[in-house]
């Protein structure tokens, strides 16, 4: 079975793609190795990740280099409720006053301490999904999850795609390559003549390129010329304010990076990602060493891998953990890597955790997190604490797919379906079935859809009880995960449920040949070549096409 790690949908291994939310799946494996040549075959029989969603041109690199997974979540606090001032002039009940601001200051540092221990710090949350379809009436038309149509006229196609990791906006190439961003609400025309485009992890800027290797950065609204003779090797940080590169300079070449003004990074090297305000550089070597510093002190750099083969970034960029294959490290602040584990390891991220094609997740901190990692009988999944101590919590798991909350992990032990809160390690796991074919969780992660032994469908709720949704065996391929409910296919006709009995969805010609959608809308498509779209699984509107 394959699983998606951006949204935690099962399949079986003819599957190439997440039909829920579009994302390759993996074969299996741990990272892809990037040449010359381009993307190639993965290495080690690792934990499952995905590989970006686009393909782009990818220059010279050195050998072994790899692309971290993709990818989603928030954590929010209770408001504490304002002090109301008192007018006193006693100076005794001042300074009981005073006591009391200490003793309340005291409490919220305790009790911030004590959130900030017990959920992970996030850096952002998918908050819509956009899309953009190329009609046949000589329009772009988008969608939104609030359903709105917004529509674009054009006789240009669609040529490549970027979706911000919140959801919030649409970069994409046209066939005639100019570059354009889509918001939800409007189309905007960004640049012409662009061959390769990036866009920041908080979606406030992208860096562009055009056919005459000249690099731009576009923040509100207008685009800043940074410099010429650019290779096609840019790195966009997660608040769009820096951007490293390479410069092609007589037979060498040289790396820099641009944060108000431009600076060197090192000679013959390769950029391989920048933090916020351009802070932290990694780069990778002529000989593939990938190093981090802090700007431009190549006295102070700090080796971290001879060859990275995984790259995972917190949302600044400050935090990096890195993987060689022999083993696992982190690195903080550009300081000297400390070694977490002799293997390969990769985060595990819940379950709608913003997170982009370069290796950047969500999370305001990579300590606190949960991570697997691979052995003979399958994966093992650790707790990382704030001292960089690695708590093994439990072995030979299969699909771990770890639910909105942060701390919910749905998962395939020894063929059985369970479920277990990571933060209570001691409390035993809970049995969702005896065995199972594959399983498909809802956007929110509260609700799952499993098929069970005997191919009945069932559903269960996160933290209650399961029943039987159908006794036939629903294609979870053919499925789409909503916020609660799902939407699946089954002999032409489309159906809803939120665990109670399925309901066939009307309007629809009864004979749907694909249906995909990713979490916040559905799109069918029938053989008569009807289109219908819907952000709620139960009404559908029909896509004019013509």
């Amino acid at each position: 079975m394959k699983i998606c790690p951006r949204c935690g949908c099962g399949f079986n291994d003819t599957h190439k793609f997440c039909t829920q939310c579009g994302t390759p799946l993996p074969a299996g494996v741990f990272a892809v190795r990037v040449t010359e040549e381009g993307m190639k075959e993965i290495q080690a029989p690792v934990p499952e990740v995905n590989t970006p969603a686009v393909r782009r041109e990818t220059p010279p690199v050195p050998p072994q280099t790899a692309l971290a997974v993709i990818p989603q979540t928030g954590s929010a606090g209770t408001p504490q409720q304002p002090l109301k001032a008192r007018r006193h002039h006693s100076p005794v009940r001042w300074i009981i006053g005073i006591a009391a601001v200490l003793v309340l200051a005291a409490s919220l540092v305790w009790g911030y301490s004590l959130l900030r221990n017990l959920f992970p710090r996030t850096g952002g949350s998918q908050r819509d999904c956009l899309t953009v379809m190329a009609s046949d009436n000589e329009e772009l038309v988008g969608y939104s999850s609030s359903g709105k149509a917004v529509r674009y006229k054009t006789d240009e196609g669609i040529r490549e795609a970027l979706l911000s990791p919140d959801g919030s906006r649409y970069l994409f190439l046209t066939t005639e390559y100019r570059l354009m961003l889509f918001d939800g609400s409007r189309f905007t025309h960004v640049a012409d003549d662009v061959k390769q485009f990036a866009i920041s992890f908080d979606s406030s800027a992208a860096a562009y390129l055009t056919q005459e290797n000249e690099l731009f950065l576009y923040r509100g609204g207008k685009s800043q010329r940074i410099s010429a003779g650019v290779s096609p090797q840019f790195c966009l940080s997660p608040d769009g304010k820096a951007v490293a590169y390479i410069r092609e300079e007589g037979e060498g070449s040289t790396a820099y990076y641009y944060n108000g003004r431009e600076r060197e990074i090192a000679k013959e090297a390769v950029p391989a990602a920048i933090s916020s305000g351009g802070r932290y550089l990694y780069y990778y070597s002529s000989k593939g060493v990938l190093y981090v510093q802090k700007g431009s002190d190549t006295e102070g750099r700090q080796k971290l891998v001879d060859h990275a083969e995984v790259l995972c970034f917190n949302a600044s960029g400050d935090q990096v953990l890195v993987s060689d294959g022999a083993g696992t490290y982190f690195s903080e602040k550009g300081r000297e890597r400390e070694k977490l584990l002799s293997q390969a390891m990769i985060l595990l991220p819940p379950q709608g955790m913003a997170t982009d094609e370069n290796g950047f997740y969500g999370t305001g901190d990579l300590k606190d997190c949960f991570y697997v990692s691979a052995g003979t009988g399958g994966l093992t999944v650790y707790q990382l604490n704030g001292r960089l101590e690695l708590n093994s919590l439990m072995k030979n798991v299969m699909t771990p797919a770890l639910l909105s909350d942060g701390r919910t992990m749905v998962y395939s032990k020894n063929g059985n379906l369970y479920r277990m809160d990571l933060k209570k390690p001691e409390d035993r796991e809970t049995k969702l079935a005896d065995s199972h074919r594959g399983f498909r969780v809802s956007m929110s992660g509260k609700n799952i859809l499993f098929i069970d032994e005997e191919g009945e469908t069932w559903f269960a709720q996160a933290g209650g009880s399961t029943r039987r949704v159908t006794a036939d065996t629903v294609d979870l391929s053919r499925t789409v995960g909503l916020k609660n409910g799902f939407v699946y296919e089954m002999e032409g006709s489309l159906y809803y449920t939120n665990g109670g009995k399925p309901s066939k969805i009307s309007g629809l010609t009864d004979d749907v040949l694909t249906l995909t959608g990713n979490g916040f809308w559905v799109m069918a498509e029938c053989r008569n070549g009807d289109v219908f779209v819907s952000t709620n699984g139960r009404s559908f509107t029909r896509y004019i096409r013509k």
